[in-house]
């Protein structure tokens, strides 16, 4: 049966350890309907499962290899560029509606800004400014706005100990807001597919996962309730908004849920460039400048140790009040990519997941390791470093998995990826995104985080058609767009690294495949320097970038 109708509703973070015991308690009435009504199973997110190169792999159904997002940063050296929609270079599954006639309806998906033209409306999610123009067609907020209330992207209140009803709050209604216009678009816009993202559910996953588990180190059992609940206050918020849609959805509408990557705890960080320059692979500068600096960051003059400070007299939000270029004057004056020695330096970590770059010529800017053989020694010996890394408290390794750049990226875009991958304590490790938060190899996040990303995400699907009460084997992020199509009985792109799920039908009809698209990618587009820094502050504020 083809539907005429498909809504995806994302929950960013969205993880079934969370879902299906408070939706077994009664917590989640409409996400339980949909488990025992419908098709459930665990959704694969991307290397590394972050949400900037997962939601463009959902949105064109392939790998970053073949669409050029990797994270929400495009390391050069020592330096990086911010990503935008218009760094990803493949049509997206909006493009292909657009080819078949359909119009879409998109609210909210991140890395969606500067704002595409589409088959319908679109208002942009994550990596948006607060201001100018995030939306598809340009007046589309402003002819809401009289009835619905202001629209706000993110939020504007960051978590604080001590004041975590204030964040809970504000996470609340911005997305009450999200529904809200969701559900007013819903109705009064013409549309085939309709999508929303509720992005709360990763923000409070970040900063509040430990609330919530009981076996976490920073557990908090004496904690007022509202703040135990707080995080699943949230998923029950989303909930709620997920029925609204559900009941005002057209006949013939198949619903899908989907989150971009998973979430558990995280206990602590590793500053792997700390262990790079350990092991001979990162070297610094010989200036006195930076040998000051480098005594100075070795006794502690760090900027973990001047962010705590900060935190005891409850001035750590400082820097989210100051701009970029005052950030970076502060920042120069402790150790810093600027003082790394790239002519000798061949490997170097960014990013929070456990990336690391080597520093091959042709590719970095300041490269110095010839790509081919040499490349592949240095790679070695990173990953021989890496196995000497131990748990700072029971010294058992903490190694799960090294992902090499080709296991984890196929395509033309695939040598701008990191060249390798470490999955550290099973997630509960992360490592410090740029360069070290201090001079010791193990340290706690920055903010305090005491949750993290995982691999498994959420899919589920419910609808006329659809089979019920059945859990499938875990699917891929790439499989959803493909499966969209699949569900309009519309040809399936064939270069999709995905395929449609079609099992997830009680009578599956056949697949057809079709190589062209009207969209070819434009030239990738800088954004404005007060957008830019707009939006690395608000990365900063989530724990992406510190």
């Amino acid at each position: 049966m083809q539907s005429e109708h498909v809504i995806i509703v994302g929950i960013d973070g969205g993880v079934f350890s969370l879902i299906r015991p408070w939706a077994a308690q009664g917590y989640l009435p409409n996400l339980k309907r949909l488990l025992d009504e419908g098709v459930s199973g665990d959704l694969l997110s991307t290397f590394p499962p972050v949400t900037s190169p997962a939601w463009p792999s959902f949105m064109t159904g392939m790998n970053p290899g073949l669409h050029g997002v990797f994270d929400f940063i495009r390391p050069k050296g020592g330096d990086y560029d911010m990503v935008n929609f218009t760094s990803i270079r493949q049509p997206t599954l909006w493009d292909w509606l657009a080819s078949a006639g359909k119009r879409v309806g998109v609210i909210n998906v991140p890395v969606t800004f500067p704002p595409p033209a589409v088959n319908g409306f679109l208002i942009s999610g994550l990596l948006s400014p607060r201001h100018g123009k995030i939306c598809y067609p340009a007046d589309l907020i402003g002819r809401y706005e009289p009835s619905l209330g202001p629209y706000r992207i993110a939020p504007d209140v960051q978590y604080k100990r001590g004041e975590e009803d204030l964040f809970l709050a504000d996470l609340l209604d911005l997305e009450e807001t999200h529904g809200r216009y969701a559900l007013a678009l819903m109705e009064n816009e013409p549309w085939d597919v309709l999508m929303v993202v509720f992005g709360a559910t990763d923000v409070a996953s970040h900063a509040m996962w430990h609330f919530a588990d009981p076996s976490h180190p920073a557990h908090e059992p004496d904690a007022p309730e509202s703040i135990k609940n707080g995080l699943r206050n949230i998923y029950a918020l989303v909930d709620a908004q997920i029925g609204r849609l559900v009941r005002a959805a057209p006949p013939n509408t198949t619903l899908i849920v989907m989150s971009d990557h998973g979430f558990g705890p995280l206990h602590y960080t590793v500053n792997l460039n700390v262990l790079l320059m350990q092991k001979g692979l990162m070297y610094l500068k010989r200036t006195p400048v930076t040998r000051l600096k480098t005594r100075l960051f070795q006794s502690g003059f760090s900027a973990k140790a001047v962010y705590a400070a900060l935190e005891k007299i409850g001035l750590h939000h400082l820097a989210s009040r100051v701009s970029k270029k005052q950030r970076n004057a502060i920042v120069s004056k402790f150790l810093s990519y600027d003082d790394v020695d790239w002519s000798r330096t061949k490997a170097f970590s960014m990013g929070h997941v456990g990336q690391i770059y080597i520093n091959t010529k042709d590719i970095q800017p300041y490269g110095s390791v010839a790509p081919g053989a040499e490349e592949e020694t240095v790679r070695q010996e990173v990953i021989a470093a890496l196995a000497d890394l131990r748990h700072p408290t029971t010294g058992e390794p903490i190694v799960d998995r090294i992902i090499l750049r080709e296991e984890a990226f196929i395509g033309p875009y695939a040598e701008q990826g990191p060249a390798i991958q470490v999955i550290l304590d099973a997630y509960r490790c992360i490592s410090f995104p740029l360069f070290a938060t201090s001079p010791e190899l193990f340290t706690r996040q920055i903010r305090g985080d005491s949750g993290c990303h995982r691999l498994e995400g959420v899919f589920i699907a419910g609808g006329p058609g659809v089979r019920q009460g059945v859990m499938r084997p875990p699917a891929h992020i790439t499989d959803v767009a493909p499966t969209v199509m699949y569900l309009l009985g519309l040809p399936v792109a064939s270069e999709m690294s995905g395929r449609p799920l079609c099992d997830i039908l009680t009578a599956p009809h056949e697949v057809t495949y079709t190589d062209s698209s009207s969209r070819a990618p434009a030239p990738e587009a800088g954004l404005s320097a007060s957008e830019e820094e707009e939006i690395e502050e608000r990365l900063r504020s989530l724990g992406y970038l510190e």
